[in-house]
């Protein structure tokens, strides 16, 4: 009884330890087909010129730890300085004879309706006469007569009146037609000085920004590498400014060690730093290259070198990880 009893627990033990075994492994392997391990990578870049310029000022010095945001470099251009006040001037001049244009045209509407007024005021006057004259010969006609007026459409008289009423209109709808075309002439004029308005806004707000990324700020957080300009400096278009290595790793490479299994490319993975198991970030593969020996970092301690096979990981940048440091890719 006493044996069997001592059997049971034996066996009983074995299968906690095989449980405490699996639990390790899904804990902090998740199976070691998928494991791998790497190191993590915080790729420099180079702060760039896009113009010839003049620097103006430096703020940071090489091993100097800098934020998002902060003033790196500022440079200063006189070409596109001078480029600005060109447009500036240009958009003026064009606003200038938009204004004036529009008063040139009221101006001449005006000056064509008073000569209009004029031609007016003489028909008038010579319709005034011309009825005045048939009035006293319709008077004179019944004082002889002793009869209506007949109102004959053939009197010279009349036909006298009726064309100068005629004349009258017509001028006023010349007038009218006359006023219409100017205005449509200076509407023509002010579409075509807006739109050249409008593309010179375009390129000088192009310049503005050009002018604002005179001022180098950081992109995100990180220490500065190398500078390579000094204040007074003239430097040429596109040339480098200075170099800044971030803080936190943008990216991992791993390394796919003897017969591991190979996850496809988009995949999602666990980086986790080897030094604290806590200190985990989520990465996408994004591609493998070909077997090299592993980094010296991640040999073991003998004569024989270890080669795998490289995998690429995208990581969040927003990580507490370090540049170089060793992790555990699952």
């Amino acid at each position: 009884m006493d044996r069997t009893a001592n059997f049971n627990w034996f066996y009983a033990l074995v299968l906690i330890l095989m449980g405490a075994l699996l639990f390790v492994s899904v804990r902090f392997f998740q199976g070691s087909g998928y494991s791998s391990i790497g190191l993590t990578q915080g790729n420099e870049y180079k702060v760039n010129a896009e113009r010839s310029s003049v620097v103006r000022a430096v703020h940071i010095v090489p091993g100097q730890q800098v934020k998002a945001g902060d003033v790196l470099v500022e440079l200063t251009s006189n070409e596109l300085d001078i480029e600005i006040g060109k447009l500036v001037n240009r958009i003026d001049v064009l606003r200038s004879e938009q204004v004036e244009k529009v008063k040139l045209s009221k101006s001449d509407i005006e000056y064509m309706r008073a000569e209009q007024q004029i031609e007016v005021e003489k028909i008038n006057s010579e319709l005034l006469e011309a009825e005045g004259e048939l009035r006293l010969n319709q008077q004179l006609t019944r004082n002889f007569t002793q009869a209506k007026d007949s109102a004959n459409p053939n009197d010279p008289i009349r036909v006298r009146i009726n064309a100068l009423r005629q004349q009258k209109k017509k001028l006023e709808e010349a007038t009218g037609i006359k006023s219409d075309a100017i205005s449509q002439g200076d509407r023509t004029e002010q579409e075509l000085l807006k739109n050249q308005i409008v593309l010179l806004e375009k390129e000088l707000d192009i310049l503005k920004n050009e002018r604002k990324n005179l001022k180098k700020v950081a992109a995100a957080d990180g220490v500065i590498g190398n500078v390579y300009v000094k204040v007074g400096e003239q430097i040429e278009a596109f040339s480098s400014l200075l170099s800044v290595n971030p803080i936190h790793p943008v990216s991992v490479t791993g390394y796919l060690v003897g017969n591991k299994k190979e996850l496809p490319v988009g995949a999602n993975v666990n980086v986790r730093s080897f030094e604290h198991k806590d200190n985990t970030v989520r990465g996408k593969i994004i591609g493998y290259g070909s077997v090299v020996m592993l980094p010296e970092i991640l040999q073991k301690s003998t004569a024989v070198k270890a080669f795998g096979r490289e995998v690429f990981i995208e990581v969040n940048p927003q990580n507490n990880l370090a540049s170089g440091e060793k992790v555990l890719i699952q």
